[in-house]
């Protein structure tokens, strides 16, 4: 039984299909950061409890990935260096406050 899919459907089933991937990929990077004998058996290596900091994709989600964060500083230095300007959004849109005491706190007594 073959399940035909309309044209308009595609961008869709791959969007979801994307999504499904990352979530798989963040699943899987936490499992290997959380037990360092997987983590040992992705690279082929014994179990030598030597050095973790080699680098790869595991260490990096382990430890907080941080160069996206600097990254996009270097640009935003660079684009200022330059000259150039980000453009401005033509108005803000701040959402209002949900609660105007944080929860827990109650008016003072009086």
């Amino acid at each position: 039984m073959t399940i035909a899919r309309s044209r308009e459907s595609w961008p869709e089933f791959f969007r979801r299909l994307i999504a499904a991937g990352c979530a798989a990929l963040v699943l899987s990077l936490a499992v290997f950061a959380a037990c360092p004998d997987l983590h040992h058996w992705l690279h082929g290596e014994k179990n030598s409890g030597g050095d973790d900091d080699d680098g790869c994709a595991v260490v990096l989600f382990a430890h907080g990935v941080t160069e996206a964060a600097v990254a996009t500083v270097l640009v935003v230095v660079a684009l200022r260096l330059l000259g150039k300007r980000l453009p401005m959004p033509a108005e803000l849109l701040l959402q209002e406050p949900r609660f105007q005491l944080p929860p827990g706190c109650g008016p003072p007594l009086g």
